[in-house]
């Protein structure tokens, strides 16, 4: 499966969702975007499909969310990363993609 191409209008919303904030940058990587902190993905945007990268208790807790599934990309399964599913709210993403980046972030402090 190939990335799926980001729309502006795709593109617009991923860095709305991303936010700013202190090391926070969304850039170009794998054909698509990516939400990096401190130079690090915490997030990915795959046409609208958005993936967390998340700690194992917060990846079965998104699991459970109707919806959400073990991020695919370029055909191979993200084992850290879960898609956040299409109908949730733009605050309750935020929230998802702040913990994502909180969790990076610990891991390279």
């Amino acid at each position: 499966m190939d990335v799926p191409k980001q729309t502006d209008e795709a593109s617009a919303r991923f860095r709305d969702l991303a936010g700013e904030g202190s090391g926070v940058e969304v850039k170009p990587m794998f054909g698509t975007l990516a939400a990096l902190v401190d130079g690090h993905v915490f997030a990915v945007a795959l046409g609208d499909v958005v993936g967390v990268k998340l700690p194992p208790d917060a990846l079965a807790e998104l699991g459970a969310v109707p919806g959400s599934e073990v991020l695919t990309m370029g055909g191979r399964r993200m084992k850290a990363y879960r898609s956040l599913p299409a109908g949730m709210p733009s605050a309750e993403r935020r929230v998802w993609l702040a913990r994502a980046r909180d969790h990076v972030a610990s891991l390279h402090s």
